[in-house]
């Protein structure tokens, strides 16, 4: 269903409606647990934002989506990671300083996931010829340093280490019987280096750089799994409704899915080569088994879309799992998400279109 609201004088809220299928689950706790209150709520969903290399249509775009997001009655926003353009340097005040003032003229917390553009990519000539894994232990001290997420309102979050330390950007809380999990999955084959190529191209790195980048991905993607498969046994043991995981990176990317796309070119693709592989076949398992619904939340591509990215063993598609990749890029648009615990359905996703 698509529908459109009156625009204001900037801004015009295309009204589409995504119902996810699935199971109503009875909540046998007692209100008085938060963890279970049946209230429906509003997210904002957004991601690969301030990019443009003209720095008053960036200060325009970002007060433009602060101030739709502040006419908004939100509980809080989910930040997909991308805090900067692909080929700017990466320096303390652009992945940092300018991305903490922004969160802070929110009225809402904000859960931040971390990107590719803010390090990973980083060793990049044109990013600055930064140590991507410097540049990682500087976001880690900087933003998830506390329990708290970002925001001058913060919420307390459950962080898988402490501190500012080895993977505290991962993160995870509930609210009225849906958890949310915060995974640091960003783009760029979640920093596994695989060939050569892949190693020097645009960039200045040695072979002993790039295998301290792999020996970093093992080891976060072992962090990752734990940390996902907690969460859905977290889920599981308290009858939650729902779990919505928050990346940045497209991992169905750059395949076409319909028409026989998904069998026949994204799962041969899920190799020991694909950095992203071992996160979707441990989503997939966890999925099928959990009886309530899943949001995967992501943004890399810069194009809105919602579908469904998963097929049941009976080759129909996967009924309680749904994606929504975010807006992006020049597009500072984005994606308002009504959780209703209690309901028929339990996430409803709206694009907010600015122009």
């Amino acid at each position: 269903m698509l529908c459109a609201r009156p625009p204001s004088a900037s801004v015009k809220t295309l009204c589409f409606i995504a119902s996810l299928l699935g199971l109503s689950l009875v909540t046998q706790n007692s209100t008085a647990d938060p963890n279970h209150e049946s209230g429906s709520f509003t997210v904002a969903l957004w991601g690969d934002q301030f990019y443009s290399g003209d720095d008053e249509l960036r200060a325009r775009r970002t007060q433009q989506t602060i101030d739709s997001m502040n006419a908004h009655d939100l509980a809080f926003t989910l930040y997909t990671g991308d805090t900067k353009a692909g080929h700017s340097e990466c320096t303390d005040q652009a992945i940092g300083t300018d991305i903490q003032k922004v969160f802070n003229a929110l009225t809402a917390p904000t859960i931040y996931s971390l990107g590719d553009n803010e390090w990973t990519d980083c060793h990049r000539t044109s990013n600055g010829s930064y140590d991507p894994l410097e540049r990682l232990a500087y976001l880690r001290t900087f933003f998830f340093s506390t329990d708290k997420s970002q925001g001058k309102s913060p919420l307390h979050l459950t962080r898988q280490t402490k501190d500012g330390g080895t993977y505290s950007e991962n993160s995870r809380f509930v609210k009225n019987g849906v958890l949310f999990v915060s995974l640091s999955i960003p783009g760029s084959n979640n920093n596994l280096v695989v060939t050569k190529k892949q190693c020097s191209k645009e960039s200045e790195r040695t072979s002993d750089d790039c295998e301290a980048a792999t020996d970093e991905y093992k080891g976060r993607n072992a962090a990752n799994l734990e940390w996902l498969t907690t969460a859905f046994e977290e889920a599981r043991t308290n009858n939650y409704q729902g779990l919505v995981v928050v990346i940045q990176a497209d991992i169905f990317f750059p395949f076409e899915l319909s028409d026989g796309g998904f069998e026949d070119d994204f799962i041969p693709s899920l190799t020991e080569d694909n950095g992203h592989a071992d996160f979707y076949k441990t989503l997939e398992r966890q999925t099928k088994s959990f009886e309530g619904e899943v949001l995967l939340v992501h943004g890399d591509s810069h194009y809105f879309k919602i579908d469904k990215p998963m097929y049941a063993q009976d080759g129909r598609l996967q009924h309680n799992f749904t994606r929504v990749q975010v807006f992006g890029d020049k597009d500072n648009s984005w994606v308002k998400l009504t959780v209703s615990p209690s309901g028929d359905s339990r996430f409803v996703l709206t694009p907010i279109v600015l122009r």
